[in-house]
């Protein structure tokens, strides 16, 4: 599992900070095994899989971030694919999952599903969610589609009742409002962005009710530091080296982000059943399906919210949907007045990005668009 383990030490002018928590000091690794030996585990690559489903069937869900060497995966993929699919294929065949779950996002995902059926396994799907859900007839399919895979899943692990289904829709919602909790704190000051990542990862792998008795733990006792300038929010789909949040924090601090293994996470479901998971579709956004807000007004909005003075989109190389909706968003910003920084992201030594991102730091204190 491609997380750091162990103490994490942060890096600022001042002083250094080193916070130990069990989501901060937990090794995956090890995690995984010993849940291995206690119920099945399966392993899903996107944000919209839905999880709670997977949950109410005794089953541990977890999404995989990939392996830091890549050998195996090369001979599967083109080379124009994305870091994120080739680090998550090689971690796929080197571990023993006992089931995969795939959300039909963009093409790349869509043929690592494809790929991901040649790994023996027990369970295999492909949930095929609309592009968008405007229609009557477009929210009609992706009733159908996750009514089907709540019935692949009884056929694996039996009836899912509304009463088991329900009990894991509050866990994940009482998870998310925690989660929330810390977001919240970052409008007073600063948590080290490393300390934000990990803990939003760990919390899509770790069993939702022991991540929440850590994560209550957490937020009993971190403390908020000073707000730094330049505050910056950070935007795209996943961050695979973390260490990129010291190197942008030597420069000022990440305030927010809007990232689906972040804040895109949050969303919980209003109403404790079938009908309420599906609904929460309506409020995820992903650039692979049909914006039903203005991504630029929001950004606007969460950038006053929380003083935020310029946006880092740190997007994968390849990642074509979210190249596509950067191009008109940077546009829009800088009319709005809001300076933007766009970072094409592969495996490359941070060393090459840091100066570009303390060029955007002084350009913003500057004042400069």
């Amino acid at each position: 599992m491609f997380i750091s383990v162990g103490k994490i030490y942060l890096y600022s002018e001042k002083k250094i900070f080193m916070m130990e928590n069990a989501l901060t000091s937990i090794d995956f690794n090890e995690y995984l095994k010993r849940k291995k030996a206690e119920k099945k585990i399966f392993a899903h690559f996107c944000s919209y899989t839905p999880e709670e489903l997977i949950h109410a069937a005794g089953i541990l869900p977890v999404r995989i971030f990939g392996t830091q060497t890549v050998e195996k995966a090369n001979s599967h993929l083109q080379s124009y694919c994305c870091s994120y699919a080739r680090k998550t294929l090689e971690e796929a065949l080197n571990n023993q999952y006992d089931g995969f779950v795939f959300v039909h996002s963009c093409d790349t995902l869509q043929r690592l599903a494809d790929i991901t059926r040649c790994i023996p396994s027990e369970f295999h799907d492909c949930v095929g969610l609309p592009t968008s859900l405007s229609t009557e007839s477009q929210y009609s399919y992706l009733v159908h589609e996750v009514t089907r895979f709540k019935t692949r899943l009884e056929e694996y692990a039996g009836p899912l009742s509304e009463e088991n289904i329900s009990k894991s829709i509050h866990i994940y919602n009482k998870n998310r409002k925690l989660l929330s909790q810390i977001y919240s704190l970052r409008k007073k000051g600063d948590i080290p962005a490393i300390i934000i990542d990990k803990i939003m990862k760990s919390s899509m792998i770790m069993e939702k009710e022991e991540h929440t008795e850590a994560l209550a733990a957490f937020l009993e006792t971190v403390e908020v530091q000073e707000a730094v300038h330049p505050r910056f929010l950070i935007s795209g789909s996943v961050i695979l080296n973390p260490q990129i949040f010291p190197v942008i924090e030597s420069y000022g601090s990440v305030a927010y982000d809007d990232l689906c293994t972040g804040s895109r996470y949050l969303t919980p479901i209003e109403e404790p059943t079938m009908e309420g998971l599906i609904q929460r579709y309506h409020s995820l956004w992903c650039p692979c399906r049909y914006m039903n807000q203005n991504r630029v007004e929001y950004l606007e909005k969460k950038c006053k919210e929380y003083e935020i003075d310029g946006i880092i989109f740190a997007l994968q190389k390849f990642c074509e949907p979210h190249f596509f909706e950067v191009v008109h968003m940077k546009k829009e910003l800088k009319e709005r007045g809001i300076p933007s920084l766009l970072l094409e992201l592969q495996d490359q030594p941070l060393e090459q990005v840091r100066t570009r991102i303390q060029a955007f730091s002084e350009i913003v204190e500057g004042g400069m668009i």
